[in-house]
């Protein structure tokens, strides 16, 4: 398209003085001109690349972040929630030395809790003295420590909790445990159960003022 002019018709002096002024048009004008060719194209191409990159940076994190969440979320849960409860138990004095030399503890599945394997548990006896012992309880690896499906379990359960219907007696012999001495006549001791996901509970246990030899009782 043609540039058109402008005409200006002026008196100076009464005189008439004729002027054409070039007008330029501005729709193609070709001093105003986006950017094209190859080299614009490469560097829209890595832009896009770029920011799917970062996108898929992004993405990535958001989904660790959020495994790691529900990791620690069903962590916490299960330290809460699996616990073992611990019922009766019974001193004996197995070895007729007029103290009590074996504990026998009747464990149960807390309200709500997972199956727990006792073979993954450990125990912390406290002693009058005020020092704390731990005990494996591996019955595998502990040959002092042995367990008796007491109820609502078949032999092909071994030593698993699975309901809180089940029952399970936990026979520890004091005697065959490093840290641990036979509990005399008025001890009093804690006996802390702890399951394998970090659930605690422990009992007070305190021995009978008088112990005969080869007698049981209640602690």
């Amino acid at each position: 398209m043609k540039a058109g002019f402008i005409t200006l018709l002026l008196f100076v002096d009464d005189n008439i003085c004729l002027f054409r002024v070039g007008a330029t048009n501005t729709m193609f004008n070709t001093d105003n001109r986006g950017q094209v060719g190859i080299g614009t194209l490469i560097v829209f191409i890595a832009m896009v690349l770029v920011a799917a990159i970062a996108a898929g940076v992004l993405i990535n994190t958001a989904g660790l972040l959020q495994a790691q969440a529900q990791q620690t979320g069903e962590e916490t849960t299960a330290e809460v929630s699996d616990v073992i409860q611990i019922g009766e138990v019974i001193g004996k004095d197995a070895l007729n030395g007029g103290n009590i030399s074996q504990i026998n503890a009747s464990l149960r599945l807390a309200s709500g809790s997972d199956p727990i394997n006792l073979n993954r548990t450990s125990y912390t006896i406290s002693s009058p003295t005020g020092t704390a012992t731990v005990v494996n309880g591996n019955s595998t690896a502990n040959t002092d420590l042995t367990y008796f499906n007491q109820q609502g379990l078949s032999s092909s359960d071994e030593n698993v909790l699975k309901d809180q219907e089940d029952l399970i007696i936990a026979q520890l012999d004091l005697d065959g445990q490093n840290g641990i001495d036979p509990l005399g006549e008025s001890e009093t001791i804690k006996l802390i159960v702890q399951a394998p996901a970090g659930g605690q509970t422990y009992k007070e246990l305190k021995t009978p003022r008088n112990i005969e030899n080869g007698d049981s009782y209640i602690l």
